[in-house]
């Protein structure tokens, strides 16, 4: 009786430590190259697209470490007087159908140390991915999100049928 007691309180606090945990979600987001013009030929080059979607969302281009890759400045989404956080962005054409953004978020203490972040928490989405998404759209890019995201929406397409 002892074991089930120490059991199902374990499975109760498992459960609660669940429901308290943040919304993360990966460090990219995918985007389909979709043609601007009435033809593909009259669809200007991805990479000016992405340089000109970048511009609108207000990112600054800075070298890349690949010749492939469009990178951008950090720069900084929040600031709560402990911590600021800079994301810095690299963007990359997966062949001719693709286009995946990475984020780099790194939170600065204000004793001067440096963390990376490895998700996207909530508020950084919330601050970052409208205007981008927006910027992309208007540039002929459908939006895909994460893999997770793209999951649940075929679920939800199949539930329909």
């Amino acid at each position: 009786m002892i074991r089930f007691c120490a059991l199902v309180l374990m499975a109760a606090v498992a459960l609660a430590l669940a429901a308290c945990a943040p919304s993360v979600s990966p460090l990219y987001r995918d985007y389909e190259v979709r043609a601007v013009g009435a033809s593909e030929e009259a669809s200007p080059d991805v990479y000016a697209r992405i340089r000109a979607a970048l511009a609108e969302a207000g990112w600054t281009e800075t070298e890349a470490d690949a010749p492939n890759i469009i990178s951008t400045e950090p720069r900084q989404v929040s600031d709560w007087g402990l911590f600021r956080t800079e994301v810095a962005l690299d963007v990359a054409p997966i062949g001719d159908l693709y286009v995946r953004i990475l984020f780099h978020p790194i939170r600065y203490s204000f004793l001067g140390g440096r963390t990376k972040i490895s998700y996207l928490g909530r508020g950084v989405r919330r601050s970052i991915l409208p205007e981008l998404n927006a910027a992309f759209e208007e540039q002929g890019f459908e939006v895909l999100g994460t893999a997770r995201e793209r999951d649940e929406q075929n679920r939800s397409d199949d539930e329909e049928t």
